[in-house]
């Protein structure tokens, strides 16, 4: 093996080392996000769920609509971690 073969070896290693290293970050920025908009749609479900304690009615669609967000925003976040 020539020197020539080794460097181009070694630049594509270093290559894919790289790529990887971006799609890391790149799945670690994802799995932020999604967990921020977790948090944030459990917080909007507190505040339905204690305007529901207080006495206003006809918020249950609203009550549903925010577990199935939160549903489907942990099973992206569970597919996303399985990668």
């Amino acid at each position: 093996m020539g020197l020539v073969d080794k460097a181009k070896d070694a630049a594509k290693v270093a290559k894919d080392a790289a790529q990887k290293g971006l799609d890391d970050a790149k799945d670690a920025g994802q799995a932020y996000q999604l967990k921020r908009s977790i948090g944030n749609l459990n917080e909007q479900l507190g505040h339905v769920v204690f305007r529901q304690h207080e006495g206003e009615s006809g918020l249950d669609a609203e009550v549903t609509r925010l577990v199935e967000e939160i549903r489907a925003t942990k099973a992206e976040l569970a597919g996303l971690e399985q990668e």
